[in-house]
């Protein structure tokens, strides 16, 4: 026993060959053999335990499968830099003695706007569709997003100053930097596509952005960063402007009397046309009500052409193309979309700062709700899985959330500018509190982001991989029992990474993938398998008893 203590405590203060110098010499003129079995016989006894431990601790780090739920909570426009631009230890605002060393040029003041601390509680953003995107990256210049506010026709900046330029801190966001320093920080994370709410949120559950030429036809769908199939939400403001819109209110308007006069109705024709219009084609009205009432009625051909090219405006897109909720069902993987019955957070029209409320109901079909234009959601009849936001408070109270969740916010707790930073921080709070006060909290992991940047600066130039994409970079904190502690990720990632970790978990690995899921569509790529996507399992850490929770105070049910 004492040369076997001799030879562990050799090897672990000075190594192999100092044992085989010292077996040598305790050895010395004894047999060469005995010699070489007595090292043998050590280095097993001692890098045994080693190297099981090394195995062990591998496998228990990357035990995915101890996340049963994966819940995101999608909120709207802020940049990275808008929010945690000055996060210790995070890829933040450029700064030196605490002062920005980088500014953005102003056509109007002929100055550069550097970022500065904004403690307001409201913003105003800037236009945030495709073209803003590509002028605000300016090639990689990162400096277009003060000019791109000063250009925008009817701005309500109609003067030098914009907040576009404006950072916030623990002092305006003290929960979100508290979930940060708690859990994992992803100071890398750019929004899937380099466009607005709706492509981000088809991305969110799809990886495209695309418009469809057929009904159930995924081959007729073509690339559409900036306008694919529009909701009907945004098709009402469409209409406004055709002669449906304009005689909805009766045919005696002026505007109305003014589009029948354009086109030589008379009076007898016009009361016909309102009957069929208040009847048929109200803004309730769907695009089969609308369309067939015009196709039964006595009026001239040329009319009713241009009635049917209004009513088409009514008719819903459909999403033909592939989603995430396809492969869940196939492998029977529940999912849930939640959504705050309100107004919708963002404008109808993407380029635009402020605009009139649109309703917003898991009823309502719109920007925020886009699943239930998906073919295969209809198909595999789960438009039940899209539900009002208080099923999801239940479901996590009672231990009852389905494996995939997406919640999705109204207007007023969105953050979307003007909407209020602490309302939006109240409510995700209160969604937090409520999933860390539940059964399954100990086998969760959730994902909280932003859509996209809101036209808010951002330092780092996103990476190019592929015609769509990576857009701006935007907030993103990996909250789990499981999650490293105050961790800060540096690895390139997208919203795509959330989709990936879905699929690794309850997949199998199995990728929304055209070539291999069954319903073959023309999508540019396989997102999920970028060369230059991360991996978010790397913010978690298996081998250790799943973390507290962190309540936190300000936390707001509704």
């Amino acid at each position: 026993m004492k040369g076997i203590s001799f030879i562990i405590k050799t090897v672990k203060n000075r190594g192999i060959f100092s044992l085989w110098k010292s077996v040598s010499a305790y050895l010395k003129g004894r047999s060469f053999l005995i010699a070489v079995i007595i090292l043998v016989l050590g280095c097993i006894i001692v890098f045994r335990p080693t190297v099981h431990k090394q195995v062990r601790e591998e496998s228990s780090t990357s035990d995915i499968h101890k996340i049963k739920h994966v819940v995101i909570i999608m909120q709207e426009n802020r940049s990275f830099d808008s929010y945690f631009g000055t996060f210790p230890g995070a890829d933040g605002i450029p700064m030196k003695n605490g002062v920005p060393t980088v500014c953005v040029p102003n056509p109007v003041s002929h100055k550069c706007d550097a970022p500065y601390h904004d403690t307001k509680d409201k913003n105003v953003g800037g236009p945030h569709g495709q073209n803003n995107a590509v002028a605000d990256i300016d090639g990689g210049k990162m400096d277009g997003f003060v000019s791109q506010v000063l250009a925008k026709k009817g701005s309500i900046f109609n003067s030098v100053f914009t907040d576009v330029m404006g950072y916030h801190t623990d002092k305006e966001i003290p929960n979100y930097w508290a979930y940060a320093k708690n859990f994992v920080l992803n100071d890398h994370l750019f929004e899937s596509s380099a466009s607005w709410s709706l492509p981000s949120h088809l991305y969110m559950v799809s990886e495209w952005s695309a418009k469809c030429s057929k009904s159930g036809d995924p081959s007729s769908c073509i690339n559409a960063l900036q306008n694919p199939g529009n909701p009907q939400s945004q098709n009402l403001t469409a209409i406004r402007h055709t002669i449906i819109g304009k005689c909805r209110l009766g045919v005696e308007t002026a505007s109305c009397r003014k589009a029948l006069a354009a086109v030589g109705i008379s009076s007898q024709m016009a009361s016909e046309l309102h009957t069929i219009i208040s009847q048929n084609c109200a803004t309730s009205a769907n695009y089969n009500a609308c369309k067939s009432a015009i196709d039964r009625s006595v009026i001239p051909n040329s009319l009713k052409k241009e009635l049917a090219t209004a009513a088409s405006k009514l008719a819903p897109p459909d999403y033909a193309w592939t989603d995430l909720t396809y492969l869940l069902h196939k492998e029977n993987v529940s999912w849930g979309y939640y959504i705050f019955n309100g107004t919708e957070p963002d404008c109808e029209n993407d380029s635009d700062m402020t605009c009139a409320a649109v309703p917003q109901s898991y009823k309502t079909l719109g920007v925020w709700n886009p699943l239930a234009y998906f073919d295969t959601v209809k198909e595999d009849h789960q438009l039940g899985n899209i539900q009002p936001i208080n099923n999801f408070y239940q479901n996590a109270r009672e231990g009852s959330l389905p494996a995939v969740s997406w919640v999705v916010p109204t207007d007023v707790v969105s953050e979307h500018p003007p909407a209020s930073i602490s309302a939006g921080q109240a409510y995700v709070t209160g969604l937090i509190n409520t999933i860390m006060k539940g059964p399954d909290w100990n086998s969760t992991a959730i994902f909280l982001s932003w859509d996209d940047w809101g036209g808010f600066y951002d330092h780092v130039k996103p990476p190019q991989v592929d015609e769509n994409g990576y857009g701006l970079r935007v907030p993103s904190i990996v909250i789990s029992p499981y999650a490293k502690k105050g961790y800060i990720d540096h690895q390139t990632l997208s919203h795509d990474a959330y989709i990936k970790f879905i699929e690794d978990d309850f997949l199998g690995g199995k990728r929304i993938n055209p070539v291999k899921d069954g319903r073959p569509d023309p999508r540019p790529d396989v997102r999920e398998n970028s060369p230059q996507l991360g991996d978010l399992e790397k913010d978690f850490d298996f081998s250790h008893s799943p973390q507290k929770s962190l309540i936190l105070p300000g936390g707001k049910i509704y």
